[in-house]
């Protein structure tokens, strides 16, 4: 499967919105929707689920799943680690979508109980990440691996791998199953790499085309 860079998926992405007209907002939406998908051929309604975002876009899509979960009456709690000065534009609108949907919204890594969590979606930072992560997320990253009983999804990368390098910097989320979109992404080709992204599942969302 072709592979890309994050620097070439977000040129990529660039292209649909600007050729296609597609609005990134619609693009967050298919994305979060088919990751939904992609986790209820495992979850149930018993299961409780901890979404862990970060403050940009791939956090906004681990929002969007949190929302859409919750609509469909799983148990979600979801975490957003960050800066609130810092937050995307895209992940602020899907905060305010979840909040009008009733979905539970913290910013306290310590409210929240990995312990009891059955299911962790890990949304800190996807395709992006170009230094080792400190601070907060380093904490939330190690938390959640330490959830050794919770299946660990990572959307488009779990954190501390760098598809800019193809590389583990630092400490990285040991996912069972990583979701991502159109093309495998850099470093999903390495043999050394593969016990952090798990199982790879890819989906188009139905807006990838050849160029």
């Amino acid at each position: 499967m072709k592979t890309l860079t994050a620097e070439e998926m977000y040129h990529y992405e660039e292209k649909i919105m600007n050729d296609k007209g597609v609005p990134s907002n619609v693009l967050m939406e298919c994305a979060a929707r088919a990751i939904a998908a992609q986790m209820k051929q495992t979850i149930t309604k018993k299961d409780q689920i901890v979404i862990v975002a970060g403050g940009g876009n791939n956090g906004g899509d681990g929002i969007a799943v949190g929302r859409i979960l919750h609509n469909e009456g799983f148990q979600v709690e979801i975490l957003v680690v960050g800066n609130p000065d810092h937050y995307s534009e895209q992940n602020r609108l899907q905060q305010k979508i979840a909040k009008g949907y009733g979905a539970s919204i913290k910013t306290d890594l310590d409210g929240i109980d990995f312990t009891k969590a059955t299911v962790i979606v890990d949304a800190l930072f996807g395709i992006g990440l170009n230094r080792p992560v400190e601070g907060k997320p380093l904490k939330a990253i190690e938390k959640m691996n330490a959830a050794k009983q919770a299946r660990v999804y990572a959307i488009d990368a779990p954190s501390g791998i760098s598809s800019v390098e193809g590389k583990a910097l630092g400490t990285c989320i040991i996912a069972d199953e990583t979701i991502t979109f159109g093309f495998y992404k850099h470093g999903m080709e390495k043999d050394e790499l593969q016990d952090y992204f798990g199982h790879i599942t890819v989906d188009d969302i139905g807006f990838f085309y050849e160029e």
